[in-house]
């Protein structure tokens, strides 16, 4: 199959609009939109907090874990985002000269030092974040299982696609 430039298709058809069916291509350029939106809302939430995509994710899964009565360690956040234990700790430097985290003593290992989201964090980023979280979930939520499953399945697919 060649490859078709799904901008030229997409400036061609125009936008798909509910009631109508989408193709394939359609379908794919709607997946590429919802990622240039989700990119620049990303962007806009690091530029208010002044941080780097990795130091958001990382903020992201410090809170997510401390929310879930979880400690993580520098070596569980290098882990979580899939990066070197030198990156980590610069990251981690970061965020806490920043005032986003604070190192602490591991309370179930006194030889290790856990990283935690401060009060900060919980002020200026869970706001903003649940704020996301809550319109993303809405629109998930409006959909039938029929159709989450097969979204589900949809991206699933593509995941696998690109394995």
């Amino acid at each position: 199959m060649p490859y078709e430039d799904l901008s030229v298709r997409a400036s061609k058809s125009g936008d798909w609009h509910p009631g109508s069916l989408p193709d394939a291509i359609d379908v794919l350029n709607l997946l590429r939109a919802y990622r240039r939106a989700e990119s620049r809302m990303r962007s806009k939430t690091r530029d208010s907090m002044g941080m780097g995509e990795t130091d958001l994710a990382a903020l992201r899964y410090l809170l997510r874990e401390t929310q879930a009565g979880r400690h993580v360690r520098q070596r569980d956040l290098a882990q979580a985002l899939e990066i070197s234990n030198p990156s980590v700790s610069g990251l981690v430097d970061r965020l806490c000269r920043d005032g986003y985290a604070e190192r602490v003593s591991h309370p179930e290992d006194r030889r290790s030092v856990a990283i935690r989201p401060t009060q900060r964090s919980e002020e200026e980023a869970v706001p903003t974040l649940e704020d996301i979280h809550q319109r993303e979930l809405a629109a998930t939520e409006s959909l039938t299982s029929d159709e989450r499953a097969t979204v589900a399945k949809f991206l699933t697919l593509l995941r696998d696609s690109l394995s």
